[in-house]
């Protein structure tokens, strides 16, 4: 938990209001907090590329996945970005959305999902519009078949 200075000014003058966080570093907690101060945070999350941070599109993200014990995110033009959240959290954050998880590893945009490969005895091989593709997880089959009401 941060610690924080609230400072409010008001300006008559000013035509929109900003928010402007300073910190020392970014951490957990800061990117959290930034999340939930966006306008639109229920459509977007922070994500960090090459030392910049990134307001990303929930719906042009294509999935989250584990890497390296890192959580990325991975948009439909294949850039990779890594994400302060861990799996439960955007499992949570993400539920009755597209997304879905498959595996401890990964979730899923729906929405970013040309098709479904059932011909594997007991696993789905999941095809994306980008040409990438996914497994489900044994556990997550049966979740994922009452997903589609197959």
């Amino acid at each position: 938990m941060i610690l924080l200075k609230v400072e409010i000014n008001i300006n008559p003058e000013i035509e929109e209001t900003k928010i402007v966080i300073h910190a020392k570093e970014i951490t957990n907690e800061v990117t959290k907090l930034a999340n939930s101060l966006t306008e639109e945070n229920i459509n977007t999350i922070i994500g960090f590329l090459d030392d910049k941070v990134y307001i990303l599109d929930k719906k042009d993200i294509e999935s989250f996945y584990t890497e390296d014990n890192k959580i990325f995110a991975r948009n439909k033009d294949q850039k990779k970005y890594y994400i302060k959240y861990r799996m439960y959290e955007l499992e949570e954050s993400l539920k009755n959305t597209s997304f879905i998880r498959i595996s401890n590893s990964e979730i899923i945009n729906f929405n970013e999902v040309r098709n479904l490969d059932l011909g594997i005895i007991g696993t789905i091989i999941v095809n994306f519009k980008s040409g990438n593709t996914a497994y489900v997880s044994r556990r997550n089959v049966a979740k994922i078949k009452k997903y589609l009401n197959i």
